[in-house]
């Protein structure tokens, strides 16, 4: 797919998907930010689309990432409400479990990834910045922000998978 066809694409049906993303998110960044990374997976050229389903495939797209994004909203909370509860319950070894989890994560991220990498990977899921946001703060562009959270993630899960470990 084209820029100039995937730049058409977002001017005809941007509106209906931002709306559907605001619909199911309540958050106006998280929404744009959700309707941006559908485009930005057709400019990746990962994502094959027929162009006589576009509308239909951007829609059930954003629905998709919308649902995922409510589902981190949901392990948030629930880790939220778990550190809440009795410290002598079964709870605070699970805790101590996903804490030295991301211990490790943090130690992979600090050794392995560039500094550039690093940067946001942590503005992004550790200040819970959007893209937008991280962007501004390191003055890159929103699709420099992508490619480096895209090849950090991709790194990390590859560690993590060849280590037999799950975060």
């Amino acid at each position: 797919m084209t820029r100039k066809d995937v730049e058409s694409l977002f001017k005809t049906h941007y509106k209906q998907m931002y709306h559907l993303a605001l619909t199911l998110l309540f958050d106006e960044a998280e929404s744009k930010d959700v309707v941006s990374d559908v485009f930005v997976s057709l400019l990746g050229g990962s994502t094959v689309m027929r162009t006589d389903k576009a509308k239909a495939f951007l829609m059930m797209s954003v629905r998709h990432r919308c649902m995922n994004v409510l589902q981190h909203k949901q392990v948030k909370e629930r880790f939220a409400r778990l550190l809440a509860e009795d410290e002598d319950t079964l709870v605070r070894d699970n805790i101590v479990e996903e804490q030295m989890q991301m211990e490790e994560l943090m130690r992979y991220v600090r050794d392995n990834l560039s500094p550039m990498e690093q940067n946001v990977f942590r503005l992004r899921y550790l200040r819970e910045m959007t893209c937008q946001e991280v962007a501004e703060a390191l003055n890159v562009s929103r699709q420099t922000v992508h490619t480096h959270l895209k090849q950090s993630v991709e790194k990390i899960r590859k560690y993590f998978n060849s280590n037999s470990k799950a975060i």
